[in-house]
């Protein structure tokens, strides 16, 4: 699509800005959020990596917290580039770099750990399956639709900001969009066994998108020797911004100090 058609007064919102909190340690963290995310969803868990020591960043992913118009302009080298320039540019100050990612950034963790090999990753609700079946049918159905009015009511928000991107993004399942998100999940699958980084596979009984065998996916599929996964009972599949997100956080915490 073309980028020079975009509106001149296209933003992106305060609360979507990329997040970059400076450690003490030589070691930072590349935190990457999920498919329609924001680096919001990533703050709680970068604030404590951070009180940890680590520098983290959080990157805002290109078509994201931005407006819909931006996002179906999106794809997803667009989203793998702009992680793999943040690690590289990471790499080039920090003695250690680990990677975590939620959902569709769970994906991108395991495609760069498959190019650049870093020490430790984890993955959070990693996307290698999800429970829509729909998925296998959007390089078809995104020929015809652009966008889809998703059937349950969205929550509503105080912030008129989340409010925004509600109506722009997760009002509606996206075709187009994820068409690039099973691509991804694609060469995630495809690239498994090049992943040798140590990986923590965290992972919630109550997560509605991404079901339980994902992780077990990954854990049997990559080649890594030291591979582990939790299991949380409570937590949605934004797991890092919901009810157990301080365990979640504490568990992160221990991987990559340990």
């Amino acid at each position: 699509m073309n980028l020079l058609t975009l509106p001149e007064n296209i933003k992106a919102t305060t609360v979507s800005q990329p997040i970059f909190l400076k450690g003490t340690s030589e070691e930072a963290i590349l935190l990457i959020h999920g498919f329609t995310g924001i680096p919001l969803d990533m703050a709680y868990v970068a604030h404590q990596l951070n009180a940890a020591g680590f520098t983290v960043s959080v990157p805002r992913l290109p078509g994201h917290g931005t407006s819909s118009e931006d996002f179906l302009r999106s794809t997803w080298r667009d989203w793998l580039r702009k992680v793999i320039d943040t690690y590289l540019d990471l790499s080039g100050i920090y003695k250690k770099v680990y990677v975590a990612g939620l959902s569709m950034g769970g994906l991108l963790t395991l495609i760069l750990a498959s190019i650049f090999h870093p020490p430790k990753i984890a993955t959070i609700a990693g996307a290698i399956i999800i429970n829509d079946w729909r998925i296998k049918l959007t390089p078809i159905l995104s020929v015809f639709l652009k966008q889809l009015p998703k059937k349950q009511p969205q929550q509503k928000y105080d912030n008129p900001e989340l409010e925004y991107l509600s109506k722009e993004y997760w009002s509606y399942n996206w075709p187009p969009q994820g068409k690039q998100l099973y691509k991804l999940m694609k060469i995630a699958r495809k690239n498994l066994k090049k992943v040798s980084s140590d990986i923590l596979i965290l992972a919630s009984e109550n997560d509605k998108t991404v079901p339980l065998k994902a992780a077990h996916y990954i854990y049997h599929n990559v080649s890594s020797e030291k591979r582990k996964i939790i299991v949380f009972k409570k937590s949605g599949h934004v797991m890092t911004n919901d009810i157990e997100k301080e365990k979640v956080a504490l568990e992160l915490i221990k991987w990559f100090k340990n």
